[in-house]
């Protein structure tokens, strides 16, 4: 099942910066929608049904495929995600008061709303496989220029300051053993211990690694191409604050706590599914 492991650590990729904290009040409906956080988690739970419902790494019948994508449906719930996350970042910001303050101060700024809107705009079009294939060629391109690329280099300068390639590693791998993990409770991992999974996880890091950096460097490339280069500054050197990178620090820790488990959630739920089918 590594192909599925996978592609759930890839849905789950994470490019935090200027997505918005929260307090308690603010699950309001009306901050939520401002801050585009709908929109996002819609486009997450889409990414994750079509990466997890479109794969033909377990042999399942058109009945238990059906099935499955029902169960999937249940799993990535925007809704459910969405409230989930916000706890979750409520809790990893605590007492952190200034860093709240100053991300709304960047986010509720002319560059952070047109930024906040390129990110989730640009995320939901990679959900088309055509823009996804021309966001990676586009890449390709860049790479080929090396260093006559200045804004590859920016790019690449905008994720070194927020570790973004190494907390998305770390949350992939996270992830992917979680996945496994709620298959083994299921009985469906062919004999593997606990021991077993970890070492085939450890074994997927370069891939993940390679398929992050693949991701992301065309994703911030496509979000990113109607900024100046003035503008792609700017939001670097907020991301490089120390208040923006506590920020991004705490925006790992509630997407960590929140897709960890969702992904044993789905190890469990196709666990179930192929189980029944041996038996």
């Amino acid at each position: 099942m590594l192909i599925t492991a996978r592609r759930i650590c890839i849905v789950m990729l994470i490019c935090a910066g200027a997505m918005l904290p929260f307090s308690k009040a603010s699950l309001a409906s009306d901050l939520s929608d401002a801050f585009l956080l709908d929109e996002l988690f819609e486009v997450m739970a889409s990414e994750g049904k079509a990466a997890i419902g479109q794969d033909n790494a377990a042999p399942l019948s058109q009945r238990e495929l059906e099935g499955w994508r029902r169960e999937l449906g249940n799993i990535y719930h925007a809704r459910t995600m969405h409230a989930e996350f916000v706890a979750a970042l409520d809790a990893a910001l605590g007492e952190l008061t200034g860093t709240r303050d100053d991300a709304i101060r960047f986010a509720t700024s002319e560059l952070g709303k047109r930024v906040l809107r390129l990110e989730v705009s640009a995320r939901e079009a990679l959900l088309q496989d055509e823009i996804d294939e021309m966001a990676r060629k586009a890449l390709m391109d860049a790479r080929e220029e090396g260093r006559g690329s200045t804004r590859l280099e920016m790019i690449r300068e905008r994720i070194e300051v927020n570790d973004l390639i190494d907390l998305n590693v770390s949350l992939g791998m996270n992830t992917s053993y979680a996945y496994y993990r709620g298959m083994l409770s299921e009985g469906a991992s062919a004999g593997m211990n606990a021991d077993d999974l970890l070492y085939l996880v450890q074994a997927q890091e370069p891939d993940i690694r390679r398929d992050v950096m693949d991701w992301i460097e065309a994703y911030f490339l496509m979000a990113y191409q109607p900024l100046t280069d003035a503008e792609l500054q700017a939001y670097i050197d907020y991301s490089a604050s120390p208040h923006g990178v506590a920020f991004n620090r705490a925006m790992f820790q509630a997407f960590d706590a929140v897709f960890v488990d969702l992904s044993e959630r789905v190890g469990r739920g196709l666990g179930r599914i192929l189980s029944s089918d041996s038996l």
